[in-house]
């Protein structure tokens, strides 16, 4: 993707482009970020176990059909640094409103206070990527099968600090 290519496409001059945007990095990411940031944050009057179905379901919904299977291959090669920059700066400011809603769980005292927000939110993530790799898409039980591993860990225990 080129400033020259999405001017010819569109049927727009360049110059019109450059008043908007002043790189093709600012392009791909206005393309990326309404993609990435379309979904609220679960409510959080929902019990651990919803939460954790919402944000897998999240995940598998921003790879399938909002960014597609082509934006993991693009960050794992890393090809068109721009996209690749665009791509991981938008996630990250939506894995960091997750991990704020984890982090807040554990305040409440809904998640036990070991439990570190960024490592589930990987946990997560990296769960289902694993899953796509190793069977082309989840199983028909791989949602609840992880959402009751994850749900485990995450639960405050009696006797735990």
């Amino acid at each position: 993707m080129s400033i020259e290519a999405v001017a010819s496409r569109s049927g727009v001059a360049r110059t019109t482009i450059y008043r908007r945007f002043d790189s093709r990095r600012q392009l791909i990411a206005a393309v990326i970020d309404p993609v990435v940031d379309r979904r609220p944050l679960p409510p959080l009057e929902l019990p651990l176990r919803e939460k954790v179905r919402w944000v897998l379901e999240q995940v598998a919904e921003l790879f399938e059909t909002g960014l597609g299977r082509g934006a993991i291959a693009a960050i794992v090669s890393d090809e068109d640094p721009d996209f690749t920059g665009a791509l991981r700066h938008a996630l990250e400011r939506r894995l960091a409103a997750l991990q704020a809603q984890i982090s807040a769980d554990i305040d409440s005292g809904q998640v036990a206070r070991h439990v570190e927000p960024d490592a589930v939110v990987g946990l997560l993530v990296g769960a289902y990527l694993a899953e796509v790799l190793r069977r082309g898409e989840p199983r028909t039980s791989w949602t609840d099968d992880t959402v009751d591993l994850v749900t485990k860990a995450l639960e405050v225990r009696p006797d735990s600090p």
